[in-house]
């Protein structure tokens, strides 16, 4: 987790302040389109706020669009610690965004001056941090254990009387479609309640499954153009 500083400008800080959890998540359904969310808690895990939507617009735009909402719906002066693991989101807070605002949210471009990209969302998210202390984390997750082979059967020697086990789900019954002997069932895992939490949980299991985010093909860049 890699929390970086973005509140470069004279933002009232108070010791009463309030100290919120912005977790902003964002996923993509085709190379235009997807869903954003964000979860606001406070310091001791409490959920304050949770919120999301589908939308237009690539994934960054999505992130940075869950970031918006998230800092637009505090209310009042807080001082805001901002979870992601979109590189664009933090890197553009901490690198970018200075000279954006310096520079009107435009940039040249082949003698024309033109909106930096997301020019919009950013002025927002600009308006915020004059509004509120906010510190940026890059949060990512990667598996670093052995892959492990899973073994739906585990047959034991035989015994003294010619006889072997094995455990599994057991055959299904022909007529009923039911199983004769029923699977042993798993423990069922209490879900955390705060965000925080809930989210990290997630993120390392979508990378154990998916092993990262969807990529897209020249198939997907053919059928939204």
């Amino acid at each position: 987790m890699l929390p970086v500083s973005i509140a470069e400008q004279d933002v009232p800080q108070s010791a009463h302040a309030s100290e919120y959890l912005l977790v902003c998540t964002a996923s993509s359904f085709a190379i235009d389109r997807g869903s954003w969310n964000f979860s606001l808690e406070s310091v001791d895990g409490q959920s304050v706020l949770e919120a999301g939507d589908e939308d237009l617009g690539d994934l960054n735009r999505l992130t940075l669009l869950a970031a918006v909402r998230g800092l637009e719906a505090i209310d009042g002066a807080s001082v805001v610690t901002l979870l992601s693991h979109n590189r664009y989101l933090i890197r553009s807070l901490s690198d970018s965004l200075p000279r954006w605002r310096e520079n009107n949210f435009v940039w040249e471009h082949f003698g024309r001056r033109i909106d930096v990209q997301h020019a919009d969302l950013w002025r927002r998210v600009d308006t915020a941090l004059s509004i509120h202390c906010v510190e940026a984390c890059l949060v990512s997750s990667r598996r670093v254990s052995p892959m492990m082979a899973q073994q739906s059967t585990i047959v034991q020697p035989p015994s003294n009387d010619g006889t072997s086990w094995r455990i599994d789900a057991g055959h299904q019954d022909h007529v009923s479609g039911k199983a004769a002997i029923p699977a042993p069932k798993r423990a069922s895992t209490a879900r955390p309640k705060d965000s925080l939490r809930r989210w990290l949980l997630d993120s390392a299991t979508s990378h154990a499954t998916r092993g990262g985010g969807r990529r897209f093909t020249a198939a997907d860049l053919a059928e939204s153009a």
